[in-house]
């Protein structure tokens, strides 16, 4: 597995500071991991565990968020390559993000991005998200990385644009029928499309 540091002292943008002294480690994920990335994602989302969180989906869905079989497909799929991310230390998954080739666009898809609750506000974010444009840049050398995010969750829209992502004008209702598992708590849910640019991106993560 590849290290990666965390400075101590990081500033969130949940606006608390916080300090970390076990750095990440990550590795594409195996089918090993399924029943771990369950939990993880199910508890970061939604849930009694999320509210440990800065942000989460309680207030728009409930039920399970993503079940072993749809991890699975994930990572048995050659389209996708799933991060995993662990205390150097502690050994505990502390995260996870998707990520979806499509080269006819030179573009990543990210999505599934999770940070256990009750490691949030340490920077852990961040850093996983570094690590998964670079990852797409130099294994796939694309030039785009979109991902899709409720506009209901305005403190997630923000958390993307400070990390330099723009808002397309892609709009789409999202349909109960979009909802893999658990429910939706209310009827107007739109999703956007976001995207960066990393083309010309020189901040390599290590």
């Amino acid at each position: 597995m590849r290290a990666i540091s965390i400075t101590n002292r990081v500033s969130i943008d949940s606006g608390c500071t916080t300090s970390s002294s076990d750095p990440l480690v990550y590795r594409v994920a195996t089918t090993a991991d399924c029943d771990l990335l369950v939990t993880l994602i199910n508890s970061s989302y939604r849930g009694e565990l999320a509210y440990q969180g800065w942000t989460n989906e309680n207030e728009i869905a409930y039920g399970p968020r993503t079940t072993t079989q749809a991890v699975l497909n994930k990572i048995v799929d050659d389209k996708y390559v799933v991060l995993v991310f662990f205390g150097k230390s502690d050994h505990i998954l502390k995260g996870c993000i998707y990520l979806e080739h499509k080269p006819e666009s030179k573009t990543a898809w990210l999505s599934t991005f999770a940070v256990r609750p009750d490691f949030q506000r340490q920077g852990y974010g961040k850093l996983i998200l570094s690590v998964a444009e670079n990852y797409a840049v130099n294994n796939w050398n694309v030039e785009y990385i979109e991902l899709n995010v409720m506009i209901q969750r305005s403190e997630l829209v923000a958390f993307y644009n400070r990390r330099g992502y723009i808002d397309t004008g892609h709009h789409q209702t999202f349909s109960l029928e979009q909802l893999k598992s658990g429910g939706a708590l209310r009827y107007d849910l739109e999703r956007c499309t976001m995207r960066k640019c990393v083309k010309n991106n020189e901040n390599k993560t290590s």
